[in-house]
């Protein structure tokens, strides 16, 4: 049965205390009874009220994430037509293969993805650890026939001597995105293992054995409500809510890519967003989305999106800003930076 988290909307100081926030905003407390007022009218564990809380349907149909015209990716569709287009023209003139590419920027897309998440380490890191997989690990497997599962299962080589003198959970996170990051660039994925392969034996590890709540297994899907420091205000689903919501999620990116009517590369920006928005793991959900827009990307013949002159807050600003119905500055910037590294290669070609 769903765990009775929405209150009636005069219920105000329960309903923030489950919630799990001690001291919300007035605003934070405001959106929550607006967000889930359709509650107020049910009676708390009837058979209509627990199926309105598995279905999802209250967040959802609050935020509407898979919304291309309400979230403004259409508009931007068409604002950025004739770079798309410049973009493609180029993706069908490069003479090496995208996927070949996309192998030789493991190192710069694992480093700046976990740099996103507060990770020191540099990108002169990234290089070493990744040679010492090279020669190692990455000849030992044939990562293009394993599934996630097999991945997760085996023990990424201890790396944390390369670099004594950093921390070794940072050390950890960073190989293990290299891995994630050269699989996904061959092989399909299972985004529960995914989740697993990307925090296994670091700090964000101890937050499924440790956070309250029910016990979630390493890559399943969270328990608890859970909020972001980076953005105090944005209203995740209830944990009951999330298996139906990334149900929804896949079929969305599926209908959407097969109708075709927005570009892979606007499709993969609504997607990352709308997955991040969902937040469905207790830790490691910004990686997971920007591995979910590495391998649509790829996969649709674009590179991974390494941004130069990266600037993490100005990053954070932009998904904060994009889940809001925003994505001006995300788009624009995945845009750009994706011609500008289809011209580099192109060049190299030359």
């Amino acid at each position: 049965m769903a765990s009775g988290l929405w209150r009636t909307a005069a219920s105000t100081k329960l309903l923030v205390r489950d919630f799990g926030i001690a001291s919300p905003s007035d605003q934070r407390r405001k959106r929550l009874l607006e967000i889930y007022a359709p509650f107020a009218k049910l009676e708390k564990n009837s058979p209509e009220y627990n199926a309105l809380a598995y279905s999802g349907k209250v967040w959802e149909d609050y935020h509407h994430p898979g919304d291309s015209a309400k979230q403004g990716y259409e508009k931007l569709h068409q604002k950025h037509t004739e770079i798309l287009a410049e973009i493609d023209s180029l993706k069908k003139s490069m003479e090496l293969p995208v996927c070949s590419i996309a192998k030789s920027l493991v190192t710069e897309y694992a480093h700046q993805s976990v740099q996103i998440e507060n990770n020191r380490l540099k990108l002169g890191d990234s290089i070493k650890i990744y040679d010492f997989l090279s020669t190692s690990f990455f000849k030992q497997f044939d990562l293009s026939t394993m599934s996630s599962q097999r991945i997760y299962e085996i023990d990424i080589p201890d790396v944390t001597f390369l670099l004594p003198a950093a921390d070794t959970s940072q050390t950890r996170e960073l190989a293990n995105h290299i891995v994630a990051s050269q699989w996904v660039a061959e092989t399909a994925y299972d985004i529960r293992y995914l989740s697993a392969v990307s925090i296994k034996g670091t700090d964000s590890e101890a937050i499924y054995t440790r956070s309250w709540g029910a016990r979630v297994p390493l890559g399943g899907y969270r328990s608890t409500p859970i909020s972001v420091r980076s953005n105090p205000l944005a209203i995740f689903p209830y944990h009951d809510e999330v298996p139906a919501l990334m149900r929804r999620f896949f079929e969305w990116r599926d209908k959407t890519h097969n109708a075709k009517c927005l570009h892979p590369l606007i499709v993969a920006c609504q997607s990352m967003v709308y997955f991040v928005s969902i937040h469905p793991f207790p830790d490691g959900n910004g990686r997971v989305s920007r591995m979910l827009m590495h391998d649509y990307l790829v996969r649709q013949g674009y590179l991974p999106v390494v941004m130069q002159n990266f600037d993490r807050q100005g990053y954070l600003r932009m998904i904060r800003e994009a889940a809001e119905g925003k994505p001006d500055n995300l788009v624009e910037t995945v845009i750009t930076t994706q011609l500008e590294e289809m011209q580099t290669f192109k060049m190299r070609e030359l």
